[in-house]
């Protein structure tokens, strides 16, 4: 699991690289020269790789090309963000799934220190390489990423689905039963997984149109679909952005105005964001997925209230803009230790074997058309309306709060296909003990290896099956 976990964790450091690295060219001078950047151009730039989104900057000679690059770097991060966290949450055992799945998004935090370090360094040279060293530097975490592919294992539910039940089994043992196979956990969740994708392929789309219209029509996945796309919308629009990508403009705001000093500031709230992502994700298993987001963003809230006062009253002397860059590591500290590891953990948690891929896809299609929207916009509404644009954050947070915590299922302690019963509408307190209802004690036996599920079904012949729900 280590190194799957540091796999997934530099693959997402190339995401954040990306993030971090706008931060650092917002700042740099010499890009903002080379390519003259405007307020307009500057929110277009960093919210382009939201379109599409490796890296073409060292190539770029225009604002063009650059323009072009950064939609290439969002294609690439779109697959990225479908495909890893799926793959987690699927691999983990249940009572450290939060904690694996949610290092993912935390290592995007890991990235950002390097970009952030890089950027501080790179700002001594002369000229236009100083911000192409920054954009060539992001192929570092991403090679070694490609490298370390070759020796982890598939997701379990898919070598099952694809019939190869003995290498799903083996992957099971290793990760969920410490190497015995006959471990209780594992031969339960083997049945379990197999009777579940065994119905699942049974029904499955024989196209895309008959996928979006099982996904939109039953009641189970529109609550679902909610969630992918409320949580989305407030993944991009708490306030993290304005801290990740236009920090400059904030500072700028707050009458720190000196290239060193915000690449100072810079890397050092990367680094205390990435050490609250770190104890976060020590949490998520014990307090729970709900409690966290509405926690970390009521603190994100009062943080941006005091940001706005600040910004108003105090940045004619020092102790003002202290406090207010004193606000932004604080920013980061709530945001870093709630959102940044659950924001993409939870969305795959909550989807079956079935949609989750396409589900994540889904998903990511909210969170980047929110995330343009909202990167285009921060610069614009910080220079025109300055502190009162953190007074909007402010509502807003607030309002997605109260969404979060009366609307939102708690998966805490549960296995994937509990989960799926959740939605289902069973009650927590009435869900089965997977152990005892897969008969967990029993060894797997050779029939239960073979492509034949009949004698799996058997195992649950009291259980009714699962009951497709109309449209309405």
């Amino acid at each position: 699991m280590t190194l799957v976990c540091l796999t997934a964790a530099i693959n997402c450091a190339t995401v954040g690289y990306d993030a971090s690295m706008m931060s650092s060219l917002n700042i740099l001078k010499s890009f903002q020269t080379q390519f003259e950047i405007t307020t307009e151009l500057k929110g277009l730039l960093t919210a382009t790789q939201n379109l599409g989104g490796i890296v073409g900057g060292l190539f770029a000679g225009s604002v063009e090309q650059f323009f072009v690059a950064r939609i290439l770097v969002g294609f690439a991060k779109a697959l990225d963000i479908s495909a890893v966290p799926t793959y987690l949450v699927e691999l983990a055992p249940p009572s450290k799934r939060g904690f694996v799945a949610g290092l993912y998004w935390t290592c995007w935090l890991l990235g950002a220190i390097i970009s952030s370090a890089v950027g501080y360094g790179a700002r001594s040279i002369a000229g236009n390489w100083s911000w192409r060293l920054i954009c060539l530097c992001m192929a570092g975490p991403a090679s070694l990423c490609i490298f370390l592919l070759a020796f982890i294992p598939e997701s379990p539910r898919w070598l099952i689905s694809k019939g190869r039940e003995r290498e799903g089994l083996a992957v099971l043992t290793r990760f969920h039963g410490g190497g015995g196979e006959n471990h209780p956990l594992v031969a339960a969740q083997f049945r379990e997984i197999k009777q579940t994708i065994s119905f699942e392929q049974q029904n499955k789309f024989e196209s895309y149109r008959a996928w979006w219209k099982t996904f939109v029509g039953l009641k189970s996945n529109r609550y679902r679909a909610f969630i992918l796309v409320s949580l989305g919308i407030f993944e991009q629009t708490i306030g993290s952005s304005i801290i990740t990508y236009y920090l400059s403009s904030v500072l700028n705001l707050a009458g720190v105005t000196s290239e060193k000093s915000q690449f100072a500031i810079n890397l050092g709230q990367n680094c205390v964001a990435f050490t609250s992502a770190l104890i976060g994700i020590c949490f998520i298993d014990r307090l729970g997925r709900v409690r966290m987001l509405v926690g970390g963003t009521a603190f994100c809230a009062a943080i941006l209230a005091c940001m706005a006062g600040l910004t108003a009253q105090q940045t004619d002397n020092a102790a003002g803009r202290n406090a207010i860059i004193a606000m932004v590591f604080l920013f980061q500290m709530g945001y870093s230790s709630t959102w940044t590891p659950l924001s993409f953990s939870y969305c795959a948690e909550v989807l079956n074997f079935t949609i989750r891929a396409k589900g994540m896809a889904f998903y990511n299609i909210f969170t980047s058309s929110a995330g343009f929207i909202n990167q285009y916009v921060i610069p614009i509404g910080l220079a025109n309306i300055g502190w009162r644009f953190y007074i909007v954050g402010v509502c807003w947070n607030l309002f997605a709060a109260t969404v979060i915590v009366f609307t939102y299922l708690e998966t805490k302690g549960l296995s994937l296909e509990q989960i799926d019963k959740r939605f289902e509408g069973v009650p927590r307190d009435h869900l089965e003990d997977i152990i005892e209802t897969y008969n967990g004690v029993k060894p797997i036996s050779e029939a239960e290896l073979g492509k034949n599920t009949t004698e799996l079904v058997s195992l649950r012949s009291k259980r009714p099956q699962r009951r497709i729900e109309p449209w309405l």
